[in-house]
């Protein structure tokens, strides 16, 4: 899950925002309306309109019937999303679903605070789905790492998001496996490697293949400083890692080295790649599984998926979401 970076307002020529208006400027970039009206200006608001509008097509199809989560289910599914991101969601979350005809559990964790419309969306295409949003999560997840003295995680869940991902997932998920899917992918045909792999899990995590390692610390003092010989690219936009809390001790230990604890986009993916290379073995999903910063890409006729990441995120508007709409993908959800 991404979000548009927006800058702080520059200072004026009279410093106001070290003086007395600096508890003002600082109310002001906190509040919800403002940075909503930020992210507008850095996408632009025609490319705002224009992804709303393209976005909002999936609204139009039934909805998703997924089995109730059970301890007894062998593949769970989750996904974290948030308010400017969960139609994006939607689409990744239907691509799938219709393209593995499957219907593992779900559990679609909400990162701040979401309105009534989102809920009830969500709600209506994703039925028997798992709703958890972030206050609710907050008060359960803080309260079992407190008691086990998890501080490091604690810490680090406040200060990021995408801590989610490390640590809500593992803790809410009931079934022995889950399956994480990122809100910016799609599903493009029917992903075979992943159902034989959820049909019998491997010895090692599976993740898709980044173009570089993007990590809060390098292969060479990871292995230096942690003795961990740190698998490389790893990348967690779709990953199918074990129910297992044991992951959580190993990256309470991690994060007492400063590097792997800076807060940074890429926090969680530095945790999940130390404990999969320390504990499990990394596996990666074939190439069709695909994961990009531009658009230099193969045909998608040739892929499973695509994961619109970082830089390359426009083109899920561009071309990722049209593609699924030439080749029927919403009709046939309609004729449902």
């Amino acid at each position: 899950m991404t979000s548009v970076l927006t800058k702080e307002a520059p200072e004026s020529s009279s410093g106001l925002r070290n003086t007395a208006f600096a508890p003002l400027f600082k109310a002001v970039s906190r509040n919800r309306s403002w940075r909503h009206f930020r992210d507008i200006q850095a996408e632009g608001f025609y490319r705002t309109l224009l992804r709303k509008r393209i976005w909002s097509k999936i609204l139009t199809t039934a909805p998703v019937i997924t089995e109730p989560p059970t301890d007894a289910a062998p593949i769970e599914v989750h996904v974290l999303t948030y308010h400017r991101d969960y139609l994006s969601a939607m689409w990744a979350l239907k691509s799938f679903y219709h393209y593995s005809q499957v219907r593992y559990p779900l559990s679609i964790h909400l990162q701040g605070r979401v309105g009534s419309r989102l809920v009830a969306r969500l709600r209506h295409h994703f039925p028997n789905a798992i709703l958890i949003e972030q206050a609710e999560a907050d008060s359960h997840v803080e309260q079992w790492l407190r008691e086990r003295g998890y501080l490091r995680l604690l810490s680090a869940r406040r200060a990021g998001a995408l801590m989610m991902k490390v640590i809500d997932f593992i803790l809410r998920c009931r079934a022995s496996h889950l399956l994480a899917i990122d809100s910016d992918i799609i599903f493009l045909r029917r992903p075979e490697e992943l159902l034989v792999a959820a049909q019998d899990p491997p010895d090692t995590d599976l993740f898709m293949l980044d173009p570089a390692s993007s990590y809060n610390i390098s292969e060479s003092r990871a292995l230096s400083e942690l003795g961990i010989n740190l698998a490389p690219k790893v990348n967690t936009g779709l990953m199918l890692l074990p129910r297992d809390e044991r992951r959580l001790t190993g990256c309470e230990q991690y994060l007492a080295q400063p590097e792997v604890a800076r807060p940074s986009g890429f926090i969680e993916q530095t945790l999940h790649a130390l404990y999969s290379s320390d504990q499990r073995g990394v596996g990666y999903w074939p190439a069709t599984y695909y994961i990009s910063a531009g658009n230099t890409v193969p045909e998608l006729s040739e892929l499973v998926c695509r994961h619109y990441a970082g830089p390359s995120r426009r083109f899920l508007t561009d071309e990722g979401i049209p593609a699924l709409i030439e080749k029927g993908f919403l009709n046939e959800l309609r004729a449902r």
